[in-house]
């Protein structure tokens, strides 16, 4: 049994308080007593020794675990993003192709056309031909909703596409055509005199001093309309413009079959 002392001038001397007594200063333990300490000293560095090796082994399977799901969630975001490019690659080569094709139709068909209504060169010319021009009275309502008039002038141009076209696609390949700058900034309507093309009515355009400042300057389009002439076989653009064309080049004239 554990003995409670003080450290005296003659030795060791045992205290009466125990070891709540305040003179106690030693710890006299039996051999047995202090194995057993010894013990549980060792066990308990063990177990502690134990706790941090599990912990640290917790610790490393659980990065094992994130490094592992990382990296698969990774590879499959890789696959999906290399399925996705693959994906658009197929498509922007079929768009690409089907693109050629349209251009090649649409090559053809214009040079068919072209030989159809003795237009030359074939291979080259636009396809596009003035079938007549004349001045008409207008009616249109003012910014005020009054109805007025004006004398504008209609001319209808004749396309190098058949009605068999659908319109949706003619239509726009018409306007990109009728629209698009050469290598000189020239538009095809600008060889007829044509300066500009208002998308809206001729009462909106001369209210919209954004667009045209000084629109009595230019001669203006305004919106064209299509026409599928069953009797030609062509589909037709309608336009009306405020003034006259300028002398109709004679490649754009319609040839007398």
């Amino acid at each position: 049994m554990a003995r409670f002392v003080k450290d005296g001038a003659f030795g060791y001397k045992a205290v009466p308080g125990g070891q709540s007594d305040p003179e106690c200063t030693h710890v006299i333990l039996t051999l047995k007593e202090y194995d057993k300490l010894l013990q549980e000293k060792a066990r308990a560095e063990q177990e502690a020794r134990s706790t941090k090796y599990s912990a640290e082994r917790e610790i490393e399977e659980a990065k094992r675990a994130a490094r592992y799901t990382a990296q698969k969630a990774a590879e499959e975001a890789r696959q999906t993003v290399a399925g996705i490019e693959s994906a658009l690659a197929a498509e922007r080569a079929e768009s690409a192709h089907q693109r050629a094709l349209n251009v090649n139709l649409l090559r053809i068909a214009k040079e068919r056309a072209n030989a159809d209504r003795k237009l030359k060169p074939k291979k080259e010319h636009t396809g596009y031909v003035v079938v007549f021009s004349e001045e008409i009275d207008h009616q249109y309502k003012d910014g005020n909703r009054h109805v007025k008039r004006v004398l504008l002038w209609k001319t209808v141009i004749q396309s190098p596409y058949v009605v068999d076209f659908p319109e949706a696609q003619v239509r726009k390949q018409i306007l990109e055509e009728l629209l698009q700058e050469d290598e000189d900034g020239h538009r095809l309507i600008g060889r007829l005199g044509i300066n500009g093309i208002y998308n809206k009515g001729y009462g909106s355009m001369i209210e919209d001093s954004r667009w045209c400042a000084d629109p009595d300057k230019y001669n203006l389009m305004i919106k064209p309309k299509f026409k599928a002439n069953f009797r030609d076989g062509y589909w037709e653009v309608i336009c009306l413009h405020t003034k006259p064309l300028d002398v109709v080049p004679t490649d754009m004239r319609v040839c007398a079959k």
